[in-house]
């Protein structure tokens, strides 16, 4: 019933193609506005257009750390307990007692990848170790990885389904 590290692995890299676009696109609509924000500066004195450049830079970083938060905490949240990437796998994110987790518990797991990214990813790879195929972030959130078709089927009384 639990999703392995390979199918894991493939809806990250799903996610990861998804928030690449999104932040491509973000990134010109926030490139435009610097440019028409920059002008009035630029025309003054260099030390301010410096200035503003950083500022720029600065909030463009903050700008893609707030799309990855809120796509995967909304997502895995929402009503569809999983991302886009994890839907093209079949997989939902559920708390122990297999419902949907609040956005809260979804904020939570998402930054707790910060430490398996801090621990050379060995957070991530434990859930091709673990018994309920639990990364570090899910069992710091206490939560789990499921395939959506055996959680349907046991939600729907079927009592003998396989582990996958």
């Amino acid at each position: 019933m639990y999703s392995g590290f390979w199918k894991r692995l493939c809806a990250y890299i799903l996610d990861g193609i998804i928030l690449y676009v999104a932040s491509v696109i973000l990134g010109s609509v926030f490139t435009m506005f610097e440019y028409l924000l920059m002008i009035p500066f630029a025309l003054k004195s260099t030390q301010s257009t410096t200035s503003i450049v950083w500022v720029a830079l600065g909030a463009r970083g903050l700008l893609i750390v707030v799309t990855g938060w809120l796509y995967f905490a909304i997502m895995e949240s929402s009503k569809w307990k999983a991302t886009l990437g994890k839907l093209a796998t079949g997989s939902v994110v559920v708390d122990e007692r297999n419902e949907r987790i609040s956005f809260a518990r979804a904020s939570g797991r998402y930054w707790s990848k910060l430490i398996s990214v801090c621990t050379l990813y060995v957070g991530f790879i434990m859930a091709g170790f673990t018994e309920k195929k639990q990364a570090l972030h899910d069992k710091i959130a206490k939560t789990y990885v499921v395939d959506k078709n055996a959680l349907e089927m046991q939600a729907n009384g079927y009592t003998n389904v396989r582990q996958i």
